[in-house]
């Protein structure tokens, strides 16, 4: 793990910062797993195996499009570790390079790649849907004091998040993703939520 972690390191210094850090999660929904596990009335922690196998070869898929598609731009390198949630499912924290001419030159750029703002269920009711399932934070803050996330009285993850309507840099060069009022909205926990986490829109469509 030291060795690797120099690796990594060492490609940072060549490469410069990531372009990209995505986090590829393992459905427990997955046909294939279902397909396999519902037929003997099995759950996931008994059959680790095929869990982490189909999660290896999505995974594996997921970064051969990167890479040979260039959904994004050209990759000249990639690194990811894979972790193990409390509930025993994989996911994978990737950081992703791209050349010089890839990269994002204007904040219309990534607006064309990230949305933090909740689709519209009527326009987008797929996507919707899993926005409002998979990425919604919280609900924390006033509504839930008693959240994990909660620290000294205020949510340790910043959010909610304000409203802004252009993608701008901060002076720590950390990115402020726009964030505008556009009355969609999701319910999770009994509370309205208008601002979804991170997702990249072209997986997810």
């Amino acid at each position: 793990m030291d060795g690797l972690y120099h690796d990594c390191a060492a490609i940072c210094g060549h490469d410069g910062y990531p372009d990209l850090f995505i986090i590829f999660t393992c459905n427990s929904k997955w046909p294939e797993i279902k397909r396999l596990l519902d037929p003997l009335h099995l759950k996931l922690v008994h059959r680790p195996d095929i869990v982490c196998r189909m999660f290896k070869m999505n995974l594996d898929m997921l970064i051969k499009d990167l890479k040979k598609e260039r959904f994004f731009g050209k990759v000249v390198a990639d690194v990811h570790t894979i972790n193990f949630q409390k509930r025993s499912l994989p996911h994978a924290h990737i950081l992703i390079f791209w050349d010089s001419l890839s990269n994002f030159s204007d904040p219309k750029d990534i607006d064309k790649v990230i949305c933090a703002e909740i689709p519209n269920q009527f326009e987008h009711p797929e996507l919707y849907k899993a926005v409002k399932k998979f990425m919604l934070y919280g609900p924390c803050s006033s509504a839930n004091i008693f959240s994990p996330c909660m620290k000294e009285g205020r949510c340790s993850k910043f959010y909610p998040k304000s409203f802004a309507d252009l993608t701008t840099i901060d002076v720590e060069m950390y990115l402020i993703y726009r964030r505008r009022k556009t009355g969609c909205y999701a319910e999770k926990g009994n509370v309205a939520k208008i601002i979804a986490m991170l997702f990249l829109t072209i997986l997810l469509c």
